[in-house]
């Protein structure tokens, strides 16, 4: 499946589909290969893109990977924070 089979279903922003070729794909080469590919037959999905490396200060060859470094450093602070985060399943932060 790729973006373009479930673009008529939902519209979604750019980082919802960046998130959805990481997700589809282990290696991040192929996810942005892909994403690629799909930028080259989609006009409106470029011009998405396009914004958004303008707004982020990014370069379009390399916005991808940026977001995915970022998202893997946001990720990885959480894991910091709550190395044990399943042990934190059902507790009730609101009780004293």
């Amino acid at each position: 499946m790729n973006w373009y089979h479930i673009k008529p279903l939902i519209i979604m922003k750019i980082t919802d589909v960046f998130d959805f070729y990481l997700s589809q794909f282990a290696d991040i080469h192929m996810a942005e290969d892909n994403f690629r590919d799909e930028l080259e037959g989609d006009p409106e999905l470029r011009q998405q893109y396009k914004d958004w490396c303008d707004e982020m200060g990014y370069s379009e060859r390399i916005g991808f990977r940026c977001y995915n470094i970022n998202r893997a450093e946001a990720e990885s602070i959480w894991d910091e924070i709550y190395p044990n985060a399943e042990e934190l399943d059902g507790y009730d932060f609101g009780r004293r």
